[in-house]
């Protein structure tokens, strides 16, 4: 429906303006409480807003009685509704100002009806409504609806799952006869989240052409005969040649003419500016009296503006103002937010407009909060539009070019606003206990509740209810596994099961539903013991993932660690290849992994029990068993977590990502590793501003809704949910809030990486490179820090490079260095050499030094892991009984995290432009390993570095979300007799088809 903002401005004698004030403020308690009359009598008659203000005439001009409106429908709806509904009210009002009529009260509001424009001979004039499409009907329903829904969650508070709550909601609603109807949504406009566009090029210089045949047609007109007169003159005169250049040349005069009219529209603008002296004096203590008595009404959640200014002398000023409205009016239409002025949203309407026969300005607004506030949005947020319409009016604050400096001089911008400000005591709201913001809320709420669909939707709707749109950046911490939190230091005790599912899909999923409440999710883990449960693209299939939608899954993750494509990459040859390992290769391939975590030893083994029978009896079994050493744990008196070490004996676990949203990153936001969600999780944006690409099924196979929508249109980028789209029949996201998990069960050969480092201090003791304030004791472990990069107390070479921190200290409560950037402290490698382990792994800003950029591009690459050292007994193997390491990492993308580290950082025979070496500890160097130690006397190269570690088993994983494990755990439901389980041939042929493709 239309909404028309309206105004009829009646002249009368200016001596009797006090009386009609009067009369107005006697009217004033009618306006206002359930029972007032006026209040009464507009009440259901479409008429959002009405004031009725007196404006004051200089000398020579008449004073007005301004009726200003704001109904639903055409403007002589309001002429009606004042003239059949107020009618007692208005003839006193018209008595006391000695305005007569020979007609109806209604053909004399139309009659003095002032019609605006932004035409060069138009009444100069601008609107804005901050409730678009929005009737006075629908804003009083939707309210009674929300109430109503506020009062059923007082009573019925939301248990069970968002969208089962919603239903609920829909039922309690469907059966109030008043409030069933407003299951039908209306439309909404949806409020984008972002900033409004800003003034790029393009658009200015659209502006200005539009703006020149706007306001310059008439000297366009006259230079364009000009034109026409001068090209025909001299083509029938001195034929077509000549009559073909005077055209060019008259184009080139008109041309200099637009320009020169247009310069001289500016000096003169500038010039006045200049001129202007801005009037500074606070307002009249009598009239800030009246002012504040008008405001801030009991019982209101608006006020009312009327602001009458004087025009500044002289055309230009008209011509100024006209084109202030019309930029103004172009922003709002085709840059702004609609209902939104810039970024204020708390305007109902407004309107400016200049006063026939007059010099005055006229300013009327319904808004939200107090007038301190809306002042304030004015200045922060819309100074540049307020000052190029106030700049033309007199006092003003000095401005420049029109549209700057002016309303930013916010303190005196406040004391010529109230300056201006008259007191409005006859002022109507059909709903003064509503902002524009909770119109909006209602709006959706009333949107969401016909037509949510998925828990995601129903969940941003419940949101709703006191709090906001959750930003696409904010990690739905429930939703994610609580192995993404940290590594679980409180539960010291772990172990790795590697399982084998049921081929019968039923038996599969009835076992997954079964651990489905036992599965952790959160960064609040429970206090004795926490499941974390993983995939592998064979554990979908047998699940009843159909093979086109784990065709959505990543490349990497579908081959599995332990196809042939990925060993050189991974540089899993020799006796690392697949065919040797324990679990995870061709022979032995797993479904998924359950990784324990237990408070003790006792909680941990009687746990495991526990799930073996299950997995047992529902047809799998436990193809390897992994058990991690105990953690250390704080001792009396201590609370900080303890240092762990890895089997060669350094700290391990000291350089991590920071996941931007998490308790880590609020305790110690280091912008070196800080890095976003989108990283690590699935359904969030990367560094790069940029959503992941996320595996997604159709919405048919979800039939529970319990997956998010693929495209959450509803609240992604939104400052206000919206609902309109309907998610029905849109594709679910099954990966959103899920993530990857990397599993490598490392051997280390402790006692072989020993023997080195002692061989290689009797053969280097005496070489140039070791410094000669080295202690000789320390010499092995030098050559061990060397090879890693750290000392074994975790203090890195960079900062430390002749002995480790601790060496003067006690170990108790050391915290290793991690905020040190090698490429710009240590540039040479002198220290840190360019080839050691964590240099590899994490170049920071290596490769640049300095460079931000590249501190960017290397968090890009990050992984997050979560890995525990094991002893020989725990490793379960019978052929390498040595300690080791469960190594586990969390990435987002796998081929451009862990392997990208593996195959271009780690194993790269020239990374940093080395020569035929590779990562001194975890690379396989055959007793052929090679480390340039760099220093100023020359380098030292460690030649003959062995085999420490070797591969025994691994898998590639996927971490699914809560509603993800929902979904799986379902999935036989729908898929029940369409899809066969999953055949070995078939997924080994797909292997193999998909590493040719690699």
């Amino acid at each position: 429906m239309t909404q028309s903002l309206v105004t009829s401005a009646i002249p009368f004698e200016a001596k009797k303006a006090d009386l009609v004030e009067a009369k107005l403020k006697e009217f004033r308690p009618q306006l206002f409480g359930k029972e007032g009359l006026i209040r009464t009598a507009l009440r259901d008659q479409e008429v959002h807003f009405m004031s009725i203000t007196v404006v004051r005439g200089d000398v020579g001009e008449p004073t007005y009685l301004v009726f200003e409106m704001s109904v639903d429908g055409e403007p002589q709806h309001a002429f009606d509704t004042i003239g059949t509904k107020l009618t007692t009210f208005v003839t006193q009002i018209l008595s006391v100002a000695g305005i007569g009529s020979k007609g109806s009260l209604s053909l004399l509001l139309g009659s003095h009806h002032v019609r605006t424009g932004q035409g060069l001979f138009d009444v100069p004039g601008l609107d804005f409504c901050g409730t678009p499409g929005m009737t006075v009907r629908r804003i009083k329903r939707e309210y009674l609806l929300a109430r109503e829904i506020r009062s059923y969650f007082d009573d019925n508070p939301a248990a069970g799952t968002p969208l089962e709550t919603v239903e609920r909601v829909r039922a309690f609603v469907k059966a109030n006869a008043e409030l069933a109807p407003l299951l039908d949504a209306e439309p909404f406009p949806r409020l984008a989240a972002e900033e409004p566009s800003g003034l790029d090029v393009g658009f200015i210089l659209s502006l200005a052409f539009q703006g020149l045949l706007k306001f310059f047609w008439p000297a366009l007109c006259l230079l364009g005969l000009f034109v026409i007169g001068a090209t025909i003159a001299a083509g029938l005169t001195q034929g077509f040649t000549v009559g073909l250049i005077a055209f060019f040349l008259s184009t080139i005069v008109a041309a200099v003419a637009v320009l020169a009219i247009v310069v001289s529209v500016y000096l003169g603008l500038r010039r006045l500016e200049a001129a202007n002296t801005p009037v500074d004096t606070l307002v009249d203590p009598d009239v800030m009296a009246a002012l504040t008595e008008a405001e801030n009404l009991k019982d209101t959640q608006q006020n009312h503006l009327a602001g009458i200014s004087i025009m500044q002398v002289g055309l230009l000023r008209g011509m100024t103002l006209r084109i202030a409205f019309w930029v103004i009016g172009q922003m709002a239409t085709k840059r702004f937010r609609p209902g939104f002025l810039g970024d204020i949203s708390t305007i109902h309407y407004a309107r400016w407009l200049r006063l026939p026969k007059t010099n005055k300005l006229l300013f009327f607004s319904n808004y939200g909060g107090s007038w301190e506030s809306y002042l304030e949005d004015f200045i922060t947020k819309a100074s540049h539009g307020l000052t190029a319409a106030w700049s033309n009016t007199v006092g003003f604050p000095r401005t420049e070019n029109l549209f700057f400096k002016g309303a930013v001089d916010g303190d005196r911008f406040k004391r010529w606003a109230r300056r201006q400000q008259q007191p409005t005591w006859f002022w109507y709201s059909a709903y003064p206990h509503l902002t524009t913001a909770r119109i909006r809320t209602n709006a959706a709420i009333r949107q969401g509740l016909g037509s949510v669909s998925t828990e995601d939707e129903a969940a941003a709707w419940l949101g709703l209810f006191g709090s906001k749109v959750r930003p696409a950046t904010l990690i739905e911490t429930f939703e994610v596994q609580t192995l993404l939190y940290g590594g679980l230091s409180k539960h010291p005790c772990a172990k790795c099961l590697a399982i084998k599912l049921s081929d019968d899909t039923k038996q599969a999923c009835a076992w997954l539903k079964s651990i489905e409440d036992q599965i952790s999710f959160g960064d609040q883990p429970p206090a004795d013991k926490v499941l974390i449960f993983a995939l592998t693209a064979d554990g979908l299939r047998r699940l009843g993932l159909p093979s086109d939608a784990g065709d959505a899954f990543p490349t990497a993750f579908r081959l599995g660690m332990g196809a042939p494509g990925r060993a050189n990459l991974l540089a899993d040859t020799g006796d690392d290849q697949a065919g040797q390992w324990l679990w995870g290769g061709p022979g032995n391939a797993i479904d998924a992994t359950l990784l324990l975590y237990a408070d003790t030893e006792t909680t941990l083994t009687s746990y495991a029990q526990d799930l073996t029978s299950g997995i047992n009896a529902s047809g799998g079994r436990v193809i390897h068993r992994v058990t991690p050493t105990p953690l250390p744990q704080p001792k009396p008196g201590e609370t900080a977590a303890q240092m762990v070490r890895e089997p060669f004996g350094f700290a391990d676990g000291i350089s991590q990502p920071i996941i931007k949203g998490t308790r880590r990153w609020m305790r110690q936001s280091d912008a070196t590793h800080a890095v976003e969600p989108g990283e690590f999780l699935l359904g969030y944006p990367d560094t790069r501003g940029f959503f992941p690409p996320s595996p997604q099924i159709p919405a048919a196979m979800d039939p529970g809704n319990l997956l998010p929508l693929a495209d959450p249109r509803h609240s992604r980028g939104a400052f206000q949910p919206d609902f309109g789209t309907g998610g029905a029949a849109a594709a679910r996201d099954l990966g959103r809030n899920g993530t990857f998990l990397v599993i490598r069960q490392l051997a280390q050969y402790v006692d072989v990486f020993n023997a080195y480092v002692e061989d290689a201090a009797k053969r280097y003791a005496h070489h140039p490179a070791v410094p000669d304030r080295l202690d000789p004791a320390l010499l092995p472990e030098w050559f061990g820090a060397k090879m890693v990069g750290r000392w074994k107390d975790g203090s890195s070479l960079v900062r430390y490079p002749h002995r480790p921190a601790t060496a003067k200290q006690e170990e108790n409560g050391f915290r290793p260095d991690n905020e040190f950037l090698p490429g710009a402290e240590d540039p040479l490698g002198e220290r840190c050499p360019l080839g050691a382990h964590i240099r590899r792994s994490n170049p920071r800003d290596s490769l640049a030094p300095g460079s931000k950029d590249e501190l960017s591009i290397v968090n890009r690459h990050r992984i997050l892991r979560v890995g525990r050292a094991f002893d020989a007994s725990g490793a379960s193997d019978p052929e390498e009984e040595k300690p080791g390491l469960l190594f586990m990492c969390l990435n987002a993308d796998i081929e451009r995290q862990f392997e990208f580290i593996q195959q271009t950082w780690a194993t790269a025979w020239q990374f940093h432009g080395l020569e035929n070496e590779v990562d001194p500890i975890t690379g396989r160097g055959g007793g052929m390993g090679r480390l340039t130690i760099p220093s100023p006397r020359g380098p030292l190269n460690l030649t003959g570095i062995k085999d420490f570690v070797r591969m025994r088993g691994g898998a590639y994983l996927f971490m699914p979300s809560r509603s993800a494990v929902r979904f799986l755990a379902r999935l036989e439901r729908v898929t029940d007799a369409e899809t066969p389980p999953a055949r070995e041939g078939h997924i080994h042929d797909e292997r193999t088809l998909l590493s040719t493709k690699d």
